[in-house]
């Protein structure tokens, strides 16, 4: 990821010239050869719904921002004091589908047509905006423009200074390929898979949003492999489980580049080791088509079978992973039927999987996948339940019928932590992991994954940071 591509108000200058761009395409229906060979089947119309969908977007981002919502920091305790960048400075990740594949655009054109123009932050001596975190780690990415040295005004804003990109009509048409694919999304897979038999001491390790692909997300892998490693050291069956969100918008190249390199299985363990990956947002920004024809397909996601939702049981669990993201934080048929079939009529407790969040302590939450498995809420509730898309590691107390709810969101997206460890949560929060790394003005929170072994009847759970920190633990049961 290119530092530029994660500043907002470089992204919507940007946009601004797709949107001239697009009009004067309309206007001409002009195509050069380079763009018209690459991207020969855009229409016409193709490009006229995009323009529409641009002007939308920027409509809506002169209200509010699409970037990551609640974690603006606080404003400074004593007037004068040197204040933090907008975090839509340093990691704007946009939930807006236009956004987002104009930055998945843009981060294509400068590592594939314009690579003279990007250099690794780590290759030169690192200026005071870009320094490196208290442990040793660029926070945010290694990748910036060259000669767009970043700045702060006097109210802390971290900008950069006007840049052109010299083929504006590749990026425009990059983006309405985008916005085509978004609106013509891939096909929801009717065939219910049967749920995979886990065996009674089997571990999952579980990382949410993890598909940034930055380096402080390829050190979370590497922690990973250490458990998983360990794991099959001990004849453990394991599964590595991904809750969704390769960014910006799920393009073929993203998963090839930000994911499956990194992913912490490695191609000869596919066979020993099973990898799931959940539906999210991000993965649908561009239709979800590379990422039901592309990454599950690869051979070591063979074993999901083509699903974006899947099951494991044995005589103590089920454990339903649901696709919250096909049809954003709803649960499409057939998977309400799917998870009836398979949860009623057993004893076994009940585990959740999903990319969105049943609840929150900070946004908004969808009460349509909750209305839909009311009559799993029904029948003593649901014992577990983890789930991402909210970058923060996070317990909360009972709630809704559901006795550990878990968000596991802090795989690989960089936000701060403004919370003091002894600050009181917000309800119905119970626990959140606080710890940071310093970079100066701002504090950003580590990220981290989970580690499910299961004895039979009851689940010992580790809670293990990038730097392979165990901050926390618990038994399910």
């Amino acid at each position: 990821m290119i530092a530029q591509v994660l500043n907002r108000k470089f992204v919507l200058e940007q946009l601004e010239r797709v949107k001239t761009q697009l009009l004067e395409d309309s206007a001409s229906d002009r195509r050069r050869g380079e763009v018209q060979a690459e991207f020969e089947d855009l229409t016409q119309m193709d490009r006229e719904e995009a323009l529409k969908s641009v002007n939308e977007t920027l409509a809506k981002e002169q209200a509010n921002s699409s970037g990551q919502p609640s974690y603006q920091s606080p404003p400074p305790e004593r007037r004068g004091e040197p204040q933090p960048a907008p975090i839509d400075d340093f990691s704007f990740f946009s939930r807006d589908p236009v956004v987002s594949n104009l930055q998945s655009a843009l981060d294509q054109y400068f590592e594939e047509k314009a690579p003279s123009e990007v250099e690794r932050i780590v290759v030169r001596e690192l200026g005071d905006d870009l320094r490196r975190g208290e442990g040793g780690d660029i926070a945010v990415t290694d990748r910036t423009l060259l000669d767009s040295e970043p700045q702060r005004d006097s109210d802390g804003r971290r900008l950069f200074g006007k840049f052109e990109v010299t083929d504006p009509g590749w990026i425009s048409s990059a983006v309405a390929m985008g916005i085509r694919k978004f609106r013509g999304k891939h096909k929801f897979p009717t065939d219910a898979p049967k749920p995979v038999g886990l065996e009674s001491n089997a571990r999952l390790v579980i990382v949410g949003d993890w598909g940034s692909g930055i380096p402080r997300a390829q050190k979370v892998a590497d922690q990973m492999r250490r458990y998983i490693d360990g794991d099959r050291r001990e004849n453990r069956a394991v599964h590595v489980i991904h809750l969704g969100d390769v960014y910006y918008s799920g393009w073929k190249r993203e998963y090839q580049r930000r994911f499956l390199e990194y992913w912490p299985v490695k191609s000869e363990k596919s066979g020993e080791i099973g990898s799931w990956c959940l539906n999210g947002n991000h993965d649908m920004y561009s239709g979800g088509h590379d990422y039901f024809d592309f990454l599950l397909a690869e051979p070591r996601f063979r074993k999901q079978g083509g699903s974006s939702y899947f099951g494991f049981c044995n005589e103590f669990w089920k454990i339903l992973a649901l696709d919250t993201a096909w049809e954003d934080e709803n649960l499409v048929d057939p998977q309400v039927g799917w998870a009836k079939e398979t949860a009623l009529g057993s004893k076994a407790k009940l585990m959740l999987l999903s990319h969105h969040q049943p609840f929150s302590a900070y946004e908004k939450a969808g009460t349509e996948t909750h209305k839909k498995l009311g009559f799993l809420m029904g029948t003593g509730g649901v014992c577990a339940w983890f789930w991402g898309h909210e970058h923060r590691c996070m317990w909360f107390e009972p709630y809704e019928n559901v006795k550990f709810g878990r968000c596991l969101g802090h795989g690989g997206v960089p936000v701060y932590m403004w919370h003091q460890p002894n600050d009181p949560y917000p309800k119905p929060g119970e626990y959140e992991y606080r710890e940071s790394i310093n970079t100066g003005l701002e504090h950003w929170a580590l990220f981290g994954f989970a580690v499910l072994d299961f004895e039979g009847p009851a689940v010992h759970v580790q809670y293990v940071d990038e730097n392979g920190h165990e901050h926390e633990s618990e038994d399910i049961s």
